[in-house]
Parts: structure tokens; sequence; C-alpha cells
């Protein structure tokens, strides 16, 4: 077999992995739909008569992460099984286009997906919430920075766990998450420490980039060139869902069962 990506062959996967899995995917769709809706009326009928349209998009994205973190966690769950392992692992298509058609599943579909629900069901809650008398429903302005945010943090994150369920054969979900905060805590512990080795003690980070320095009264500001601190954000927004997936090949490579 060819070991080039090979789109044919790729939509083949794509359609083979929905034939499949037909069935778990549409009652998956449909428990979302229902979950969803049950969790919207419930906050229309217990909240008011003030109603703040800023908390159904609290609603999106605490449902957002839990469902597709669960979801990522098993994209390559039948890794952790071995008939199915070696089933899969026969599957003649390369170890990239499986790749490519766990991500389109895990990542691409399940959030249009989720992201269809919202919208059908958000408008309907609302527009029955206005039907009630004596009720005020405060729109929201716009997105804001942290949504913004959250939207890179998801992907990354979502990423991560995709990984984990290449390297995880067992609960990959628990040991993903684990494995990730333990290394947000010894991250953060190393930056402290080389911070203080390396920042006087009259100073202090002012963000990523950029110094202040106490001298008395006076505080002076140091501050690297503004293509640095872009630089920066650039790969902070965009480095880490490439290294997960890329890893993510590397280790499906390996993968014997």
């Amino acid at each position: 077999m060819n070991n080039a990506l090979n789109f044919t062959r790729l939509w083949m996967l794509i359609k083979k992995q929905w034939f499949d899995n037909s069935k778990l995917y549409t009652l998956g769709i449909v428990a979302l739909f229902g979950l969803m809706a049950m969790v919207f009326f419930f906050w229309a009928g217990v909240s008011g008569p003030y109603y703040d349209e800023t908390e159904t998009y609290v609603m999106f994205w605490v449902g957002l992460f839990m469902f597709g973190l669960i979801f990522a966690s098993i994209t390559f769950g039948s890794l952790s099984e071995r008939p199915k392992g070696i089933y899969w692992l026969s599957v003649p298509a390369t170890h990239l286009e499986k790749l490519i058609c766990g991500i389109i599943y895990s990542t691409i579909l399940f959030v249009l997906v989720y992201v269809a629900c919202f919208y059908i069901i958000q408008p309907i809650t609302l527009w029955l919430i206005s039907m009630k008398p004596n009720v005020t429903i405060r729109k929201m302005p716009g997105m804001n920075e942290p949504m913004r945010a959250a939207i890179y943090i998801f992907f990354s994150v979502q990423a991560l766990f995709i990984l984990g369920s290449v390297y995880f054969e067992r609960f990959s979900f628990i040991k993903t998450a684990i494995a990730g905060f333990l290394f947000i805590v010894l991250f953060g512990i190393y930056m402290n420490l080389v911070t203080k080795a390396l920042i006087p003690h009259n100073a202090g980070a002012y963000d990523l980039t950029s110094l202040r320095m106490y001298e008395g009264n006076v505080v002076k500001i140091y501050q690297l060139g503004t293509w640095v601190d872009k630089t920066e954000l650039f790969l902070l927004k965009y480095m880490w869902v490439p290294i997960f997936w890329v890893a993510a090949y590397f280790r499906l490579k390996e993968k014997e069962i």
C-alpha cells in the first residue's frame, strides 16, 4: 500500500467510520440535543424574571469542553481492546489517514453538530422566555476576549485528549486530565523558579515580554520589541494543536496490539 496521503482512500475511510458507528453517532446526537434542551429549559424555568443571554453562552462553553473532551478521549478507543485494535490496524489506510479521519469526527464534525444543536435550542428557549409576562432578557453585547481565548484553549486541550486516546489504552480521559494538570503545575513551578533566579528582587514581570523595575518611587518598564510579543502570542494560540496532532501521528505509527 502506498504510504502517501490518498484522498480517495481517506474518503472511503471516513465513510467506513460512519457505517461502522452510525447507530452510536446517531444516538449520541439525539442524546446531546435532548440533554442540551433539558438544561436550557430548566434554566428558563428557574431563572427570571431577569435573564442574561450571556449565561446561555456560559452553558455552551461548559458543555463544549465537557462533551468535546470526553469524545476526543475515545477517538482511538478501539486500540484499548485487542480484537478491535487488530481490526483497526488492519484497515487498509495509512496512519496519517486514520489520524485525519479521527480528527474530522472528533473535532470538526463534533463541533459542527454541537454548535448546530446550540443555535437551534438557544433561540427557541429565548423565544419561549420572551412569551412570559414581565420578563427582561439582557442581550449579550458581543464576543468578548475571554470567549476568544476559550476557542484557542478548547481546540488545544481537545487535541491533547486526542493524543491521550492514543497513549493511554485504558481510562484515557482520566489519565490525560491528570497528565495535563501535572504538566501545568510543574511548568508553573519551573517558571516561578526561573523567574526568581533571573529577575532582581526589586523587579517583577509586567507581561510576557515586559519587566517592571522599582527604583525608589520610580517605576521603569523595560519591554522587548512588539514583534516578540506578537510572535509569543501567535505561538501560544496556534502551536499546541499541531504539536499534539504530530505527536499523535508518531505514536500511532508505533502502535501495536
